[in-house]
């Protein structure tokens, strides 16, 4: 009987210890995912399953974009990074621009446009804007890799 105390008390503690030290993968802050790396523009998307119904299309990326870093900080700025393949060559090399994360409405707003996010993790971040037309309602979606 004793031994059958001790198997269970363990077996307890073990999917105490599983359940918590998932939990704390599964909440890390969308902010501290963001500001980990920097990113560039993903081509291919890695998880199809978390877009959106409806009208969907990915943004084109430009042969002159693919090399451009972006790198969101802590302090609510963003830095583009423009690569050695410049769309316009008079283009500086950088661009600062404000951008917040409301993670109740799943709202990021980069440079004054708002996007709702569907996806982050440390391998994609895919954020979408939403139009609406005279077809109805079109999603052009982001993907940052």
């Amino acid at each position: 009987m004793k031994k059958q105390s001790q198997v269970l008390v363990l077996s307890v503690l073990l999917l105490f210890t599983l359940a918590f030290a998932c939990k704390k993968d599964e909440n890390e802050e969308v902010i501290d995912i963001i500001t980990s790396k920097s990113w560039k523009f993903g081509l291919t998307d890695l998880n199809t399953h978390t877009n959106p119904a409806g009208n969907n299309s990915y943004y084109a990326v430009l042969e002159c974009e693919k090399d451009d870093t972006f790198t969101f900080k802590a302090d609510g700025t963003m830095v583009r990074t423009f690569g050695a393949k410049k769309c316009d060559e008079s283009k500086e090399t950088s661009k600062i621009v404000n951008y917040s994360f409301n993670k109740d409405t799943r709202e990021l707003t980069i440079d004054g446009v708002k996007y709702s996010v569907a996806e982050e993790n440390k391998s994609q971040l895919k954020y979408i804007l939403t139009t609406s037309g005279t077809t109805g309602v079109s999603n052009k979606i982001y993907l940052l890799q």
